[in-house]
């Protein structure tokens, strides 16, 4: 077979959660940091292969972002496991493994030639034991990276930002915004400086991975989940210099590739691009961000009594658009806020007695709670108003790009860019549709699949398991024509988007990646050789 490498499916498995019950009494009801149990020996290949995928799926023009990674296995759930016991892995079985249950980690790591590799690390989400005690009696699981975690998450709480970069950004989401973090972050400086940002987002609506994509849009940069020699789950943040600032590649194959599907395809294909920014207005002075005075109901509060209420920020006139805040007004009684103790203001004027507090804030909402301190009497909100300096999104600028004889020969293909918290109208925006014009209006090669199979060689095991998203690659093949030394007509080479790894008894790996063209991201770097030879080796890039 070649060369071998040692796999490793490991679980941890009853961690310590601090502060909740049932969860958290150490020595009893979990162990502390909870306890690695490799489960190698008990995959069952013929089942479901290890088999893993991670990082961007796509390599188009606005294929930036990475969805969700998983990682498929099965395990052995019968008397012959090596534990013993038949149900050692279906939750709630008397002989199940203890911690043994959805939200376990779990991690794939592979060493070869004295390197450990972490593939993957990420959560248990599916565990579906077979039934039927003559039957197979396996149990087939599946785990997901992150990036799970960041789809599903809900912004909350995240105000308006100035002055930010992309990864400031992301880093500021990250900490704040989901619960559970990535094992480690390694994000490079963003090249451009966002004068507000954040005031798009929906409190409790809009999802962290939405929020992180438009920052990452924003930049034109990357953002993935990738593996390392250290823990792995790395986030990554890639700015927009980085691809065409790379250099050269990790790594060259020819004709030693296990597989090649290439296509070209005039889907991959663009000719007019539009860039959309978007020029914020920020008033002058602080206006009425959200009331309920219109409401055939008044809210009220009982005696002693309080309630929370949510207020979405928006415009006041007739359109009454979504918009954001900068800044918020104390609550000021008699102007924000008039109770009275019947629900159509007349009665007694309960006003003093009701008192109006910012709890929470973010870009355009906010949650005041209202506390009525009368010992009898019910009090009726016949005036509830929040305001605030507010922030405008309502000028979005297009600027565009195209090419005549692309059009004239494959049609017209047009790709929109929305870069969210891009504020600049100028030249900028015409320089970014001139760039994407430059990678996409000619044809060119897309793989459709680039894959490896480890065990051939030591060269090809090394970087089956050592390549990573945003690594270059070049590679040449006879048939196609496609060579790695950048001639007249041929790529010049690949970035890694995503990757795929399948682990067959005995212990065969193939790798296949998800390839973008770096002939794409060849920009001009001045003073550099091989990568300032205008129009030659490079196309003419933007800051």
């Amino acid at each position: 077979m070649g060369v071998t490498a040692t796999v490793n499916l490991v679980v941890r498995i009853g961690g310590w959660l601090l502060g909740i019950t049932g969860s958290s009494e150490c020595g009893v009801t979990t162990i502390a940091d909870g306890t690695l149990t490799d489960v190698t020996a008990d995959t069952r290949a013929g089942v479901q292969p290890i088999s893993l995928e991670y990082g961007i799926k796509g390599s188009g023009p606005l294929d930036r972002v990475a969805g969700t990674g998983i990682l498929n296995f099965a395990l052995d759930n019968s008397a012959g496991n090596s534990h013993s016991q038949q149900g050692a892995y279906s939750p709630g079985h008397t002989n199940v493994v203890a911690g043994w249950d959805l939200g376990s980690e779990c991690l794939l790591k592979i060493t070869y030639d004295g390197t450990v590799y972490y593939k993957f690390s990420g959560t248990l989400v599916d565990i579906k034991p077979d039934a039927g005690q003559y039957d197979r009696q396996s149990v087939v699981c599946r785990a997901v990276d992150w990036m799970d975690d960041a789809s599903r998450a809900k912004v909350r709480n995240v105000t308006i930002q100035s002055d930010k970069r992309a990864d400031e950004l992301i880093d500021l989401l990250v900490t704040n915004a989901v619960t559970k973090q990535p094992n480690a972050t390694s994000l490079s400086e963003g090249q451009s400086t966002f004068a507000k940002s954040f005031d798009n987002l929906k409190d409790a609506q809009t999802s962290v991975l939405a929020a992180l994509a438009d920052a990452t849009i924003s930049e034109l940069g990357y953002l993935y989940v990738m593996g390392d020699t250290t823990q792995g789950g790395t986030l990554r943040f890639e700015d927009r210099h980085a691809r065409p600032k790379k250099g050269a590649a990790s790594a060259t194959f020819n004709n030693t590739m296990g597989q090649l599907a290439v296509l070209r395809n005039r889907e991959m294909l663009i000719n007019r691009v539009y860039v959309v920014v978007h020029p914020r207005t920020t008033d002058g002075a602080a206006s009425v961000l959200y009331e309920l005075t219109t409401t055939n109901e008044s809210p009220s509060i009982p005696a002693g009594g309080s309630i929370l209420i949510n207020c979405p920020f928006r415009e006041s006139t007739i359109n009454a658009y979504r918009v954001a805040a900068e800044s918020l007004v104390t609550p000021v009684s008699g102007t924000d806020w008039i109770a009275n103790s019947a629900s159509d203001g007349s009665g007694a004027n309960l006003t003093s007695s009701v008192a109006v507090t910012i709890q929470t804030s973010a870009a355009n909402s906010a949650e005041i709670l209202l506390v009525n301190n009368h010992a009898t009497s019910t009090a009726y909100l016949t005036t509830l108003q929040l305001r605030g300096t507010a922030v405008r999104d309502i000028t979005e600028t297009v600027l565009s790009a195209n090419d005549e004889t692309s059009q004239f020969i494959y049609g017209e293909i047009d790709s929109r860019i929305d870069m969210k918290y891009e504020s600049n109208a100028g030249e900028f925006g015409n320089e970014v549709a001139k760039w994407i014009l430059n990678i996409y209006k000619d044809p060119k090669y897309s793989i459709q699949e680039f894959s490896l199979t480890g065990n051939k060689s030591d060269y090809l095991m090394t970087h089956c398991l050592a390549r990573e998203p945003g690594d270059k690659i070049t590679f040449s093949e006879a048939v196609t024509g496609i060579t790695a030394t950048g001639a007249s007509g041929a790529e010049i080479g690949y970035f890694i988007n995503g990757v795929k790894m399948k682990i067959t008894a005995p212990g065969t790996i193939k790798t296949s990646w998800v390839l973008a063209p770096a002939e794409g991201q060849a920009a001009w770097v001045l003073n550099q050789v091989g990568g300032s030879e205008m129009g030659i080796t490079t196309n003419l890039g933007f800051a």
